[in-house]
């Protein structure tokens, strides 16, 4: 992240081989910085709970040039950078990302996270890479929806095998209720995924009689 000028975590430094910490986390904090996990009033919460990555240290920006309200919003007076990612700590210290508190989708007054439903969907044989954004619901404030692009070499997959292959994964209200196989994501100059544009298109296309069978 820009906001924060230096490697803050890393599970190398340590020498921990345990692969649940080297392959499942984002490592432990280097020396000399801090890392906790906030609640709402910026109290790390007990061991394993969610909240919100903050960090604090040497490396962390002094504040957005000439935007003293962003700065006032991302930074604490005693130093600490709300990240805007959650995220849990484990007993040892490991750091583990769960989402970006921006991408979260709320269905129905339930917390749904992208990242939870992208890494059961890439684990099916024919899909590369997906998306998993929301678009605006009546009924339920937000509907969950995926963009999917295909392995070049894999077999023929539909929204609906995407469907039936998450059914028994994840929770029924998981799903996403729309589906699109795409050749490509909108994306940002530098290669950044455009979520909020993915979620305009879709919104649009829907408009314009689109069903779940593209």
């Amino acid at each position: 992240m820009t906001e924060n000028a230096a490697l803050f975590t890393s599970g190398m430094w340590a020498g921990d081989e345990d692969p649940k910490h080297r392959l499942g986390s984002l490592g432990r904090c280097m020396p000399g910085l801090e890392v906790k996990i906030a609640d709402e009033q910026g109290n790390a919460v007990p061991i394993g709970q969610q909240g919100e990555i903050w960090m604090r240290g040497f490396s962390v920006m002094r504040g957005y040039y000439n935007d003293p309200e962003k700065t006032k919003e991302t930074l604490t007076p005693s130093g600490w950078l709300r990240t805007g990612d959650d995220g849990k700590m484990d007993e040892d210290g490991y750091l583990y990302f769960i989402s970006r508190r921006k991408e979260m989708i709320i269905r129905g007054g339930v917390n749904i996270y992208p990242v939870e439903i992208e890494n059961v969907i890439i684990e099916h044989p024919s899909v590369a890479e997906a998306q998993i954004f929301s678009i605006p619901d009546q009924r339920y404030g937000e509907e969950v929806c995926a963009w999917i692009k295909l392995k070049s070499n894999a077999q023929k997959c539909a929204p609906n095998d995407i469907t039936k292959f998450l059914k028994d994964k994840i929770a029924f209200f998981k799903v996403p209720k729309h589906i699109r196989i795409v050749d490509k994501f909108i994306m940002t100059p530098t290669g950044k995924v455009q979520k909020f544009k993915l979620s305009e298109a879709m919104v649009h296309e829907l408009k314009e009689g689109g069903d779940n069978k593209k």
